[in-house]
């Protein structure tokens, strides 16, 4: 065995000549996976086993296409494969699922280069697989393309979006502006109302003290 290294990352490529295969057991259902209580100890989904001969190098991509040689029904273009890894798990001493990727008659996937070493498989562990049907999915690129021509068209547009948020912004602004001269006018109103009710009653005053001393000089 040796190990390559693809994109940073150590990848293991086994000698098909030199290493002998191992037997790798596979259950498959149509439109959904099994149930990880199906899989105990003492009992297994056995009526929907595939069994092959591989290596630990062996690609998501490989497998799918040798269960095609076997499931007339993963043939169909618009089929997909679902692939969920089957382990026990020591700590609770039962069997435990953990997603692997899907990979699609039609189309390329980011799952289709994903090894049994890369899923930290180990001889003895079992593969659970769903075959779905259904459009392909968009390519990546079609999507990326999509989200740029979103992001460009917003972008040719920005300055509509952000006029229209500044208008608001504005009309918010000129509004709270005018309730807060509304606010002020209110309070000088009363304060000049105040300060003329004072006056007022302080005219008031003196002229009823010189009422009074005028009437004491009379007297």
């Amino acid at each position: 065995m040796t190990e390559a290294n693809s994109g940073g990352k150590q990848k293991l490529v086994v000698d098909r000549e030199k290493t002998v295969p191992f037997l790798l057991r596979m259950f498959y259902r149509l439109n959904h996976h099994h149930r990880v209580d199906d899989f105990t100890p003492d009992h297994l989904p056995t009526e929907d086993e595939v069994q092959i001969y591989t290596w630990k190098d062996a690609t998501l991509k490989e497998i799918s296409n040798l269960i095609k040689e076997v499931v007339p029904d993963a043939n169909r273009p618009n089929a997909k494969l679902s692939f969920k890894l089957v382990y026990i798990d020591n700590l609770r001493g039962k069997y435990a699922f953990k997603e692997l990727g899907t990979i699609h008659n039609v189309t390329t996937s980011e799952h289709d280069e994903i090894n049994l070493d890369d899923a930290r498989f180990v001889i003895g562990d079992f593969l659970d697989v769903a075959i779905f049907f259904g459009p392909p999915p968009r390519p990546i690129e079609r999507r990326s393309s999509v989200l740029r021509d979103r992001n460009r068209e917003r972008d040719r547009g920005g300055r509509n979006y952000r006029g229209i948020g500044n208008d608001r912004d504005r009309d918010r602004d000129r509004e709270r502006d005018r309730e807060r001269d509304r606010v002020d006018r209110d309070r000088d109103r009363d304060r000049d109302r105040d300060r003329n009710g004072m006056r007022i009653e302080r005219d008031r005053r003196d002229e009823r003290r010189d009422n009074r001393s005028f009437r004491d000089r009379r007297r």
